[in-house]
C-alpha cells in the first residue's frame, strides 16, 4: 500500500512539476511572441517613417523669381555700343543655396567669360550677387546687395572705381529676361554699359 501511495505521490508531485514547466514555458513563449510583435511594429514604423518623403519648405517669392533663372538662354546684346552673343545657363548650386548664371562668349577662341551667383537671404530681406569672371580676382572682391521690386531685381557693386548697378527683368508672358548694366560716374550720375536680352535656348 505504501508503495503504491508513494508511487501515487511521486506521480502526482512529477505531475505538478510538469505542469508548472509547462506553464512556464508557455509563458516564455507568450512573452517571447509578444516582444517579438513590438519590435516588428517598431521596425515597421521606422521603415514607414524613413520612407516618408521629407517635407520640403514652400518657397518665397523671392526664390520663385530667381528659379525663373534656371535654363539654358541665349544672350545677345550690346556692350560698349557694338553687339555681343553670348551662350548663357542658369542652374542652382552648393545644395540650392545660390543661383549661377554661366555666361560664355561664342566666338572662338571666347573673349570673355564669367559665373554670376545670386542668393537671397530670408534673414535681411536681400539679395546677395558675386561676379566673377576672365579678369581675375581684382574684380571679385566686391560683393553686391539688392533688392526685388515685382519682377526687377537691382543689384548694386560698389566697386572703388565706380559702382555698378545691374538689373534683372523678368518677362514671365514671353519667359525672357533683359539685363542692364550701368556704370556710376564720379559725379553720381548712371550711363549704360551694357543692355542684354535672354531667351530661351532651342536644342535641336
Amino acid at each position: 500500500m505504501r508503495r503504491v501511495i508513494k508511487g501515487f505521490l511521486v506521480i502526482s508531485v512529477g505531475a505538478q512539476i510538469a505542469v508548472l514547466r509547462g506553464s512556464m514555458l508557455g509563458n516564455q513563449v507568450l512573452r517571447r511572441v509578444h516582444l517579438g510583435s513590438i519590435v516588428s511594429i517598431m521596425g515597421a514604423a521606422a521603415v514607414a517613417f524613413a520612407a516618408a518623403p521629407a517635407q520640403q519648405p514652400a518657397k518665397s517669392a523671392d526664390e520663385t523669381f530667381l528659379d525663373a533663372l534656371q535654363g539654358d538662354w541665349t544672350m545677345a546684346g550690346t556692350l560698349g555700343g557694338r553687339p555681343v552673343h553670348y551662350l548663357a545657363d542658369g542652374r542652382r548650386v552648393l545644395q540650392g543655396g545660390f543661383l549661377k548664371l554661366h555666361m560664355i562668349d561664342v566666338q572662338l577662341p571666347p573673349k570673355y567669360e564669367a559665373e554670376v551667383f545670386i542668393g537671397f537671404d530670408a534673414k535681411a530681406n536681400d539679395f546677395i550677387a558675386h561676379w566673377l569672371d576672365r579678369f581675375g580676382a581684382a574684380g571679385a572682391r566686391v560683393v553686391a546687395r539688392g533688392e526685388r521690386k515685382g519682377q526687377q531685381l537691382v543689384i548694386v557693386f560698389p566697386y572703388t572705381e565706380g559702382a555698378f548697378r545691374d538689373t534683372f527683368s523678368w518677362e514671365p508672358a514671353s519667359r525672357s529676361w533683359s539685363l542692364l548694366l550701368e556704370s556710376q560716374s564720379a559725379d553720381g550720375s548712371w550711363s549704360t554699359f551694357a543692355t542684354y536680352t535672354l531667351t530661351p535656348r532651342l536644342h535641336r
